[in-house]
């Protein structure tokens, strides 16, 4: 009985720190438009750099600049990090998820 109690109190006296705490998807949004913030204008620079040339098709400049940023894979299979993961709110949200994944 008492040990039942007990565990009310602690989840009572805890509860509200959760809750005040953000959530896994809104620190992944903050990370997210954090990087895209940052990200926006060297994407437009690599997109006017490429449209500078004469010879490549602005559409394909488009097309091409897009992802800038966003990693992926290179040509011959070596993995491109994402840029700016490194941001205060990228941090946080990849702390959160690996603590989500220790439970």
């Amino acid at each position: 009985m008492y040990t039942r109690f007990l565990a009310a109190a602690i989840l009572l006296i805890t509860l509200p720190a959760v809750a005040d705490e953000p959530t896994l998807e809104e620190l992944e949004a903050a990370c997210e438009a954090a990087r895209q913030a940052k990200l926006e204008p060297l994407r437009e620079q690599e997109i006017a750099k490429c449209k500078a040339d004469r010879h490549n098709d602005p559409a394909w400049c488009e097309r091409f600049y897009r992802g800038y940023g966003e990693g992926g894979r290179h040509f011959d299979g070596r993995p491109i990090p994402r840029l700016f993961d490194d941001l205060p709110e990228c941090v946080a949200a990849h702390e959160a998820r690996r603590r989500k994944s220790r439970r």
